[in-house]
């Protein structure tokens, strides 16, 4: 691994050092690819699902992330460099900027349901940033990301810049300990405790996608036809081995047999219906789970919208299941026992990069570099209280600065 990990280096300060413009070409060039090659892309994951399935749950969001990183990254990784405004007036010649650089080399660890989809977004993201990688594959997934990265070899990657490991187990725990510069996991929660002891050592920053216990919450004026077609949906998607997929559901106790009647009749193996008396009931019961990665909630908009504010879940979907979240722009990550950071979306991009943050001084006025004198105290205090008192401070701090300037006097250096 430390081989491994020692090519991997080497090639980052080669890639970090492109432009970010001909980074985006090998991304659109790829791109291209996975739509010119989607039925072999498809077939590498084997006979999962039906391919419309394969293709529209791991191939066509993969293009689409790879389309948002075309048109986004440019601004979303350019260095922001403040203005004036709202800069403090005791920092005047300063001037600063805050610029986003790539982690290093990042650790990519896959999950076996979406082995695709899912860790090749995070490849595309980390490549954009200016990261190398190397992913491990889950047990019996190592062909699709195998594909993949054959694609962008082709697409101009150069070598050793995306890495490939071995799917066994000891693998990831091997890579776990071995001091990459960002780790991305997406996987079960009791995996998720294990990486970050492995990485605790070496205090390697981490972005955990992990297990899920979806709650659907149908409110008073909910269509329950489309309740029960959505959960059904869910539940039937990918055999249910999605991190979201509806797992619970919280109906008001006068819809709960109605909705349970439907779910009978379209769905071989529904979830549990609970009733609750009202949203203060299903929102209780909902958080006392430990998991909290997305939520469903059927209902009217405006109300519906308002009950989402209150949900505890990293991405909550409104009159639908599990669909929406494949929107390239929306950043996807839990809370609690179902992980911390995002991947994805702008923010998901931004997981990729680290802040480094520069600040210029033009001029001679330095007046900290000179020695203290007595009078500091009073002075500070006195513009303090200008800067920040209320009104009436203000006013009868004025009179003390003033007095503080003078015998201080205007040091400079």
């Amino acid at each position: 691994m430390a081989d491994i990990l020692d090519r991997s280096r080497q090639a980052a300060r080669i890639w970090r050092d492109r432009p970010l413009g001909l980074r985006l070409q090998v991304i659109a060039r790829v791109r291209r690819l996975i739509a010119a090659e989607a039925i072999s892309l498809a077939d590498s994951l084997g006979q999962r699902r039906p391919a419309a399935d394969t293709l529209t749950a791991e191939v066509l969001p993969l293009a689409e992330a790879a389309r948002f990183l075309e048109r986004q990254a440019a601004h979303l990784l350019a260095p922001r460099r403040p203005g004036r405004r709202g800069r403090p007036a005791w920092l005047a010649g300063v001037s600063v900027e805050i610029r986003r650089e790539p982690c290093g080399v990042v650790l990519i660890l896959a999950p076996a349901n979406y082995p695709l989809f899912l860790p090749a977004v995070q490849i595309l993201q980390a490549l954009a940033a200016g990261n190398a990688i190397c992913a491990k594959p889950a047990m019996g997934c190592a062909a699709p990301l195998t594909s993949f990265a054959d694609m962008l070899r082709r697409s101009g990657l150069p070598d050793g810049v995306l890495m490939i490991l071995d799917e066994d187990i000891s693998t990831g725990e091997a890579a776990s300990r071995a001091g990459f510069d960002k780790i991305v996991l997406t996987g079960a929660a009791a995996t998720g405790v294990a990486v970050l002891q492995s990485a605790a050592d070496r205090l390697t920053p981490c972005t955990m996608e992990l297990s899920g216990d979806d709650p659907v919450f149908v409110l008073p004026g909910a269509d329950l036809s489309l309740v029960a077609a959505a959960v059904a949906y869910g539940t039937r998607l990918n055999d249910g081995q999605t991190c979201i997929a509806p797992r619970r559901i919280f109906a008001p106790v006068e819809m709960a047999q109605a909705l349970e009647r439907l779910l009978a009749a379209s769905c071989p193996a529904p979830p549990p219906v609970i009733p609750v008396r009202d949203a203060e009931d299903a929102l209780a019961r909902a958080a006392a789970s430990p998991y909290a990665l997305g939520a469903a909630i059927f209902g009217p908009d405006a109300q519906a919208r308002d009950f989402a504010a209150r949900v505890d879940a990293g991405c909550v979907v409104i009159n639908d299941v599990i669909v929406p979240t494949a929107d390239p722009r929306l950043p996807f990550g839990g809370r609690r026992r179902s992980g911390f950071g995002v991947t994805r979306g702008a923010e998901g991009l931004l997981e990729m990069t680290v802040i480094k943050s520069i600040a210029v001084r033009r001029g001679r006025f330095r007046p900290h570099l000179n020695p203290p004198a007595t009078q500091d105290g009073a002075f500070f205090a006195a513009m303090i209280a200008v800067l920040h008192g209320d009104r009436r401070t203000r006013l009868l701090a004025l009179p003390a600065l003033a007095s503080a300037a003078r015998r201080i006097g205007w040091r400079r250096r």
